[in-house]
């Protein structure tokens, strides 16, 4: 679990974060494979980590283009629940990452004779499974005075997951065979589908 706390100094961060995000889709290429998409986090969208400010927390803020070096640089890797083996990584070109006005956009091939691939097509199917993390590394931030509001200019990415367990049960992902929703939405809907929330 990850764990915050509150010093004299300001807060305490761990070296790797995680946060719970929606948008997860997973559909069929025009070959039959799966492929997963969605945005593993939005831009300039406040949301409250460990309960926010009135409960000990702090509200947290990724600024635009904060994770467009690692997408380019960072070996990222497409885990169920943060571990396992990859089902699909940017080293081997089996995973797209792209920052774009939205936030991160993730595009992954899935091996369909993977057996983790079809357990996971099912329990999507059957929503049992519908929800998305991604694992972090603050690398510049800023806290206001209060350390009440913390702004993360620069992150280094490690993997991102689909989750059994995300923080807040209340965020949605899809299962669907048909293309996805055109890249030119508006920004506003966009946050509306992707709200992003802690993870534990």
């Amino acid at each position: 679990m990850t764990e915050y706390r509150r010093t004299d100094d300001g807060v305490e961060t761990p070296e790797r974060e995680s946060r719970a995000v929606t948008g997860l889709e997973l559909r069929s290429a025009d070959d039959g494979a799966p492929v997963l998409t969605g945005y593993a986090l939005v831009y300039d969208t406040r949301y409250d980590i460990a309960g926010g400010p009135d409960n000990g927390g702090f509200t947290e803020v990724v600024t635009r283009g904060a994770a467009a070096k690692s997408s380019k640089e960072a070996d990222v890797k497409l885990l169920v629940n943060h571990g396992g083996v990859p089902l699909a990584r940017s080293k081997s070109g089996t995973l797209t990452l792209e920052s774009d006005d939205i936030g991160l956009r993730v595009s992954a091939e899935l091996d369909p004779a993977n057996p983790v691939v079809a357990e996971l097509r099912s329990a999507m199917a059957r929503g049992d499974m519908d929800e998305m993390s991604f694992a972090f590394r603050a690398v510049r931030q800023s806290w206001d005075d209060a350390y009440e509001v913390r702004t993360i200019n620069e992150l280094k990415l490690y993997d991102v997951s689909v989750v059994t367990f995300p923080a807040n049960p209340a965020t949605v992902a899809q299962i669907r065979s048909e293309q996805p929703t055109p890249a030119g939405r508006s920004l506003a809907l966009a946050r509306r589908q992707f709200e992003v929330v802690s993870h534990g």
